[in-house]
This record gives C-alpha cells, sequence and structure tokens, in this order.
C-alpha cells in the first residue's frame, strides 16, 4: 500500500509539473502575447487608433491577431493533428498559414478604418509569420522567443526605452523551452532575433515617421 501511495503522490506531482509547464507554454504563446499587446496600442496609443474607438482597436485586434489563430490551433488539436505545444515541425504549417492569413485580414480592416498604430502592427506580424513559416519548411524556428521578442520591439518602438525592461521575459521563455527540450538555444535564439530585426524594420519605416 505504502509502495502504490508514493507511486500515486509521484505521478500527481509529474502532472501538476507538466501542468504549470504547458500553461507557462500558453501564456507565452505568440497569441497571447499578442492579446496584450492589442490591449496596450488600442488603449494607450500616443497617436490614437484612427477610425476606431479604443476598445474597437482592442476587440479587433484580439480577435484577428488572437482569437483565430487560437480556435483553429484547438481544432487542430481535437482533430489530432497537432499537439499544444505544437511539437511537430510539420505541423505548424496548418497553424502558421491560419495566423498569416487572419494577420492579412487584420492589414486590410485596420488600413481601411485608418488606424495606423494597428495596420503597423498587422503589417508587422504578418512579415514576421511569413518569414517564421518560410523556415519552418526546414527548421523549427522557435516561436515562442518570436512572440516575446517581436511585441516587446513593437512597444519599444512607440513607448520608448522604458519598455527594455521586459526582454528579460525571453529569460524564462528560453529557459522553459530547453527544458522541455521544444527547441535548442540556437532555435531559440534565432526567433528572438528574426522577430526583432522584422518588427524594428517595420515600425521603423512605417510608424515613426508619423512623428
Amino acid at each position: 500500500m505504502t509502495n502504490a501511495r508514493h507511486a500515486h503522490h509521484a505521478h500527481t506531482r509529474s502532472m501538476d509539473k507538466r501542468d504549470v509547464l504547458l500553461f507557462f507554454s500558453l501564456i507565452t504563446s505568440a497569441p497571447a502575447t499578442s492579446a496584450l499587446l492589442s490591449v496596450a496600442f488600442g488603449f494607450y496609443s500616443p497617436i490614437g487608433t484612427g477610425g476606431l474607438l479604443d476598445y474597437q482597436a482592442v476587440a479587433l485586434g484580439i480577435l484577428l491577431f488572437t482569437l483565430v489563430p487560437t480556435v483553429m490551433t484547438l481544432y487542430y488539436y481535437r482533430k489530432g493533428i497537432i499537439d499544444l505545444e505544437l511539437s511537430d515541425r510539420r505541423a505548424r504549417t496548418p497553424v502558421y498559414m491560419v495566423s498569416l492569413g487572419s494577420q492579412l485580414l487584420a492589414m486590410a480592416v485596420f488600413f481601411i478604418l485608418n488606424s495606423r498604430i494597428m495596420f503597423v502592427t498587422a503589417v508587422a506580424y504578418v512579415t514576421l509569420t511569413a518569414a517564421m513559416l518560410a523556415i519552418n519548411l526546414k527548421w523549427k524556428i522557435s516561436a515562442h522567443a518570436a512572440g516575446i521578442a517581436g511585441p516587446v520591439t513593437a512597444l519599444t518602438a512607440v513607448f520608448g526605452s522604458s519598455m527594455f525592461p521586459l526582454y528579460l521575459l525571453l529569460l524564462p521563455v528560453f529557459a522553459h523551452r530547453l527544458a522541455i527540450k521544444a527547441h535548442t538555444i540556437w532555435q531559440l535564439v534565432a526567433g528572438a532575433l528574426l522577430a526583432f530585426v522584422v518588427t524594428f524594420a517595420v515600425y521603423s519605416n512605417l510608424y515613426l515617421p508619423a512623428f
């Protein structure tokens, strides 16, 4: 009985640890961080949200940057096509494609509604997702690292150097993804660098000239 009880407790601890790691993966995923970015830009944009009220910009951003990719990811998961960690590189392709389609729609919507900050954000996401999709065909670059570095770079471009400390969020993300053997260090570094370069280039050319 004692051995069985110990085994049960060990199994429960193992399940709890896996649950915590999965939860951390979900809250640091690109769809989750894009929701936070939509809130930040919708409510606190220094140039306003154009033809949209602040809450409308937030709602559209969350719908197109977060909810559409998340719903399709859950659909693919329920169908057994992917796992929630997207462990299989090839299984990531349909998720990238759905995200890209939704981001292209967001780009068109925000352009039509003259919401400059949200339009620039959509352009950055479209460019980055297209690059990630192309690289993923041959190599498993880290979307989690990109999902942190991209939004932080966008926040820095809009709100200034006070956002720099947010780059430290990459440290626990790197540690977590390495711990669960989801990526190598180079895949993580590549994801972060690609997101930084793409986002910096887009905001430098499309957002900062507004000032």
